[in-house]
């Protein structure tokens, strides 16, 4: 089984797809640190407060604009006022206090957005690393000489998991590390701010995700025997089964993927998502792929291949 999974490895290793995904992950790490570096500079505690008085003073100004212009359009805050009147009364932009600095809930929030991205990247990499492979007849080729199906099929679920768990734990730890020069140098104070070990949660629930991801796509591609069949079934589900369920029906969407996804990676409950804590959404994502790999095996099991 030793030499079955080495094998498998380095045939996802050489596949270009995933060589090419690395490839642009490494580009758009790199474009990301030198964009967060750029968008931001440093400035001290005193300069942000005076900028926060100054602020808070034109606020009120603009206030008592605009109950000076309600009254002279003969209009109280407290009825429902025209656009029209609106319009002319209300300001287009509110003072607010920009902060340039980088903060740690800045750090935070993207690596959990790249772990949504990563998500999709490992879901269809494992699709396409198990839809090639029924397209091309190697599949076939590799069952001559060993035979043992169940055995293949959980050889290559191992690989594939491991594969791409690596992948989107390298990619989130790099993406990390291109964001420190911006922390370092244009850094805010903490404040309570996500420490070292809310990162390092981040990363490790974006690392589970995708590798659940990419076991769930394998499933997927496994039983249909083609990559455009496991990309087809996850946008036809995403975007149109649980955008209707969850729009519709709001108590279903702690039992829709999405919601689970936001809550997991999110790392607390949601509103949104009633009744549906982080551990009760790893069980149900991990559930979610279990079923469908069991599914796949025992497809792979009995259908002929020829």
């Amino acid at each position: 089984m030793m030499r079955l999974f080495q094998s498998e490895m380095r045939r996802i290793a050489a596949r270009r797809v995933v060589r090419l995904t690395a490839v642009l992950a490494l580009v758009a790490i790199a474009g990301g640190g030198v964009l967060a570096f750029a968008k931001t500079h440093s400035i001290s505690e005193a300069a942000f407060a005076e900028q926060v008085q100054r602020a808070s003073a034109q606020r009120e100004v603009q206030r008592a604009q605009v109950d000076a212009c309600l009254q002279a359009h003969g209009q109280s805050a407290s009825r429902e006022i025209p656009d029209s009147v609106a319009a002319q009364c209300f300001p287009k932009k509110e003072a607010r206090a920009h902060d340039p600095r980088f903060h740690r809930t800045r750090l935070q929030g993207v690596l959990q957005g790249t772990s949504g991205i990563l998500l999709i990247v490992t879901w269809a990499l494992g699709a396409s690393i198990a839809g090639a492979e029924f397209t091309s007849r190697s599949m076939t080729t590799l069952l001559t000489w060993e035979t043992r199906r169940t055995r293949v099929f959980v050889t290559k679920t191992i690989a594939v998991v491991i594969t791409m768990g690596l992948f989107a734990a390298t990619v989130l730890a790099l993406v990390a590390l291109a964001m420190l020069p911006a922390l370092i140098a244009h850094g805010a104070p903490s404040h309570g701010e996500p420490g070292l070990a809310t990162i390092a949660g981040v990363i490790g629930r974006g690392t589970a995700l995708a590798a659940l991801g990419a076991a769930i796509g394998f499933a997927i591609a496994s039983i249909g025997r083609n990559t455009a069949v496991a990309l087809g079934v996850g946008f036809a589900y995403i975007v149109i089964l649980e955008n209707i369920l969850g729009n519709s029906i709001a108590g279903w969407r702690r039992w829709l993927l999405l919601g689970n996804v936001i809550v997991f990676v999110s790392g607390r409950a949601s509103r949104d998502i009633a009744g549906r804590s982080v551990t009760g959404a790893a069980i149900f994502l991990t559930t979610i792929a279990v079923a469908l790999l069991v599914a796949a095996a025992t497809t792979f099991r009995v259908r002929d291949l020829a």
